[in-house]
């Protein structure tokens, strides 16, 4: 039968439970803090992940639940906070693809992660980032101190998963190997952890229900991907960039017959619709729709 704890009765080892109620004492602080947990495909980032959080949760007597409290991409995260912030919970894990493909996608989300410290900095939420390379991380969460533990996952097998624990004053000198070498996993063999551990699997309950979490948000993720190759956005896209309330958007596409696709409960329209207003708006200051037979102008 597989072992599903160690001697001490926990998945992870003591020395990391007890930087864990360090980063706890923090958030009591009004202290910001963030747990990075990177490593490759398959290395179980996102277990650990759990398994960090849920111990924090039970060490704070609250409950943990990985639909809620589990994010994946930035927008589901911010969504992810405001459900922490509402129902009183301290700690959310985001589970970061990485699939920077762009510097803009990288960006987007190091502006993020900055603009969530910022705002919800004394409202003591542990973030625990799940990624696939710390080198993708800006030295911004550094300087401020935000991050404070950074856990490299490697070498998983059937029955555990290794790490190495890094403290804030050693990932300077991992960015700094970052800089130097080719392959940004080898800087872990350069610069010594602070401690290492084995961490072991999730219940087969939690197992199946991380699972088909991670699924469904890996196919929202791919189904957002094609909408974006298709240049197909919502109304509360065009909503934003029109400047125009939803409402307006709406009698505007029924006026103009404006075809749109689909997908599970949400409307999407090519992105030229946003342009089409905007050139009504410039020409007019207003664009018109029809509505029981009488002519209404909205007017910005």
């Amino acid at each position: 039968m597989k072992k599903l704890t160690w001697s001490n009765g926990l998945k992870i080892d003591t020395t990391l439970d007890n930087n864990l109620g360090e980063c706890i004492q923090r958030i009591k602080n009004k202290k910001a803090s963030l747990i990075i947990i990177d490593g490759g495909v398959g290395e179980g980032k996102t277990t650990l992940g759990v398994i960090c959080a849920k111990r924090i949760a039970n060490k704070l007597k609250q409950d943990f639940d990985i639909k809620n409290q589990v994010r994946q991409g930035g927008s589901d995260f911010l969504k992810g906070m405001d459900e922490c912030v509402k129902h009183k919970k301290s700690v959310i894990v985001y589970d970061e693809a990485g699939d920077f493909n762009t510097r803009a996608s990288l960006t987007y989300f190091n502006q993020t992660m900055n603009r969530v410290f910022e705002t919800y900095r004394a409202l003591g939420i542990i973030v625990i980032l799940c990624l696939p390379s710390f080198a993708d991380v800006d030295t911004s969460l550094m300087k401020k101190k935000i991050s404070r533990i950074l856990i490299h996952c490697y070498n998983r097998n059937n029955n555990y998963g290794n790490y190495k624990v890094y403290s804030l004053w050693r990932m300077w000198y991992l960015k700094a190997k970052f800089a130097k070498i080719t392959v940004p996993d080898d800087a872990f063999k350069f610069v010594s952890p602070n401690f290492r551990g084995r961490f072991r699997d999730l219940n087969s309950e939690d197992s199946e229900a991380l699972e088909n979490h991670s699924i469904k948000g890996k196919k929202d993720i791919i189904r957002k991907g094609m909408l974006q190759e298709k240049g197909m956005v919502d109304l509360k896209i065009v909503s934003q960039k029109t400047g125009y309330s939803i409402k307006t958007i709406r009698n505007y596409i029924k006026d103009h017959k404006v075809k749109g696709e689909k997908h599970g409960n949400t409307l999407y329209f090519h992105k030229e619709i946003i342009e089409q207003i905007i050139r009504d708006k410039e020409q007019t200051g207003r664009i018109a729709w029809i509505k029981k037979n009488r002519l209404e102008l909205d007017v910005i």
